[in-house]
């Protein structure tokens, strides 16, 4: 299917600010938070950190880099819920602005990004998946696989980013928010927020975010195995886009597709070679996580465990 070339967004130095509330959901950020403030504060009413009971220095280095306001949690969030969903509908409550904006603590936003997206849309909720930084053998080799992957199965109607979720709060709030009985236990809460709040706006905008999902190896098959069961509910069809490129008399043509594709994310092509070892890792990957949803074993990530789902749609 492809994504249509209407779905990518570029900055628009034009474009009216707007007036906004940034969350920035962040446990163990530390390392990442400051950046993303100091990203944020220019292009925001205001930004609002919430640490979710995080190990580290997170609070502090959110406040020595200008947020309006840092919120502490304590201990594990309530049953029925996850730490990300508690911390967007605690730094989203008493907001007063037009606009909320949800973005992840280990984004870098462009300055006119917010703007940007909220003069592109005609929708009440939009959101941007944008470039990658990868650095370790397997972020490099499996993240920009699984991007291609995506294209090509095509973004399903419901696809939805977390990195930067940008919602008018009128309608945030009559929904409930992340305390909707969809989203504050669901371990994809863009995709499941974007459903409650019907008609979601999803563009591609590697030119307006940068971020590194995944500070290792361990974390990123952690964080995949997560989520991957509840974001591709038909298994065949799932399993069949990502093994089909790779399972042909001519296997070198993928190889050929994937350093083209590496190329135009700013990725090296050379990994383009390991395509089809990329293909039977996010293959394993899924195949986990749909195990360890049909068995009820949890993912452990950021210390806690967390359910892995899978998605019956």
């Amino acid at each position: 299917m492809g994504v249509a070339a209407g779905r990518f967004l570029r900055p628009d130095p034009s474009a009216p600010a707007i007036d906004v509330r940034v969350v920035i959901p962040a446990r163990d950020e530390a390392a990442n938070v400051g950046a993303c403030v100091a990203a944020c504060r220019g292009q925001a009413t205001e930004v609002v950190v919430v640490d979710d009971a995080s190990s580290d220095a997170t609070a502090e280095v959110a406040e020595a880099a200008g947020a309006t306001q840092v919120l502490r949690r304590h201990g594990d969030p309530p049953p029925g819920w996850t730490g990300k969903a508690r911390a967007c509908a605690a730094g989203a409550e008493g907001a007063a602005t037009e606009w909320l904006a949800f973005v992840d603590a280990d984004v870098a936003l462009h300055p006119h990004a917010l703007a940007t997206m909220a003069a592109a849309t005609t929708h009440t909720s939009t959101s941007i998946v944008g470039g990658l930084e990868c650095r370790s053998f397997w972020e490099r080799l499996l993240l920009p696989e699984l991007g291609f992957a995506l294209v090509q199965e095509g973004l399903p109607p419901d696809f939805a980013s977390g990195q930067c979720f940008l919602v008018r709060r009128d309608h945030y709030e009559a929904v409930g928010g992340h305390a909707h009985p969809q989203v504050r236990g669901s371990v994809v809460d863009d995709r499941d927020l974007a459903r409650v709040l019907t008609g979601h706006d999803p563009r591609v905008a590697p030119d307006l975010l940068r971020t590194r999902m995944y500070r290792d190896g361990g974390e990123l098959w952690a964080g995949l195995v997560k989520n991957q069961a509840a974001l591709h509910g038909q298994a065949v069809r799932h399993l069949a886009a990502l093994l089909a490129p790779v399972a042909t008399a001519r296997p070198w043509a993928a190889m050929v597709v994937s350093g083209g594709g590496r190329i135009a994310a700013h990725q090296n092509p050379l990994y383009g070679v390991l395509a089809p070892v990329a293909r039977l890792a996010l293959a394993t990957i899924y195949l986990e996580s749909r195990w360890r949803a049909h068995q009820g074993r949890p993912v452990v990530w950021k210390g806690r465990d967390v359910e892995a789902t899978s998605d019956r749609r």
